[in-house]
């Protein structure tokens, strides 16, 4: 069941019930991740496909795929999927990560992930939303093994994160291979701590870039910056997820 719609400047993203519905998080991962040089893209934990479509869009050669636990996700991402202007570039592909792992023999040129983080203390008592929060159903360390077996020797994977979550996954990454290249910090205003790492791991681990991102100024409006990263998709006055 639609119970919304989020409209993007080129797609409509239908948020159905039981589904994550589209964030901040996920709308500045789907702009912020390299898609140079992308032929195959993998979206995981896809929920209603927005960053899939986001990609793409900016990757007009790429195909997208995405896989996600939630049998509902699934349906809700192929149905925005299918009513999007990249239908023959879009799929799902699979549900459990570990298992697409064992099973595929498909590279990707980029992964993207906008993965649950929040300790098992923090519970939920609807079990979808638990699903699409909590570290367990999607562990760091199995993240990072299936970015070095899903990854082509030149690929990247790209996640969003909280700082705590993110030195977990750039500590499994160099045990497997997979060093952080870029590093995003995003503030919510100036003056205040990070909330969220941007990060780009790869297995060359040279050049390394870090910046920050300031979500809004000190007067709360949008900053340049963050209307720069989403220009190609926010309508004029949308306001944030």
């Amino acid at each position: 069941m639609v119970w919304s719609i989020f409209q993007c400047k080129h797609f409509d993203v239908c948020q159905c019930s039981g589904v994550h519905p589209v964030g901040t998080d996920g709308l500045l991962l789907g702009a912020w991740a390299s898609v140079e040089g992308t032929r195959h893209a993998l979206d995981i934990g896809t929920g209603t496909g927005l960053m899939a479509l986001m990609l793409a869009q900016r990757a007009e050669a790429a195909d997208v795929c995405a896989i996600d636990a939630s049998e509902q996700a699934r349906e809700c991402a192929a149905e925005n999927f299918r009513r999007s202007p990249w239908a023959a570039r879009l799929r799902v592909v699979g549900e459990d990560l570990q298992e697409y792992c064992s099973q595929t023999v498909q590279q990707y040129d980029l992964l993207v992930c906008n993965p649950p983080f929040y300790p098992e203390a923090t519970v939920s008592p609807d079990a979808l939303r638990r699903q699409s929060r909590h570290a367990r159903f999607l562990p760091i360390t199995l993240l990072a093994e299936a970015a070095r077996h899903l990854l082509t020797p030149a690929g990247r994977l790209c996640v969003i994160l909280p700082p705590s979550s993110g030195q977990q996954l750039a500590e499994a990454g160099a045990v497997r291979g997979l060093y952080v290249t870029h590093l995003t910090e995003v503030f919510s205003r100036p003056q205040r701590l990070p909330e969220r790492w941007l990060m780009q791991l790869e297995r060359n681990p040279y050049p390394f870039e870090r910046d920050r991102l300031d979500i809004c100024g000190a007067d709360g409006a949008y900053s340049s910056d963050y209307r720069a990263l989403t220009r190609d998709f926010l309508l004029e006055g949308m306001k944030r997820p």
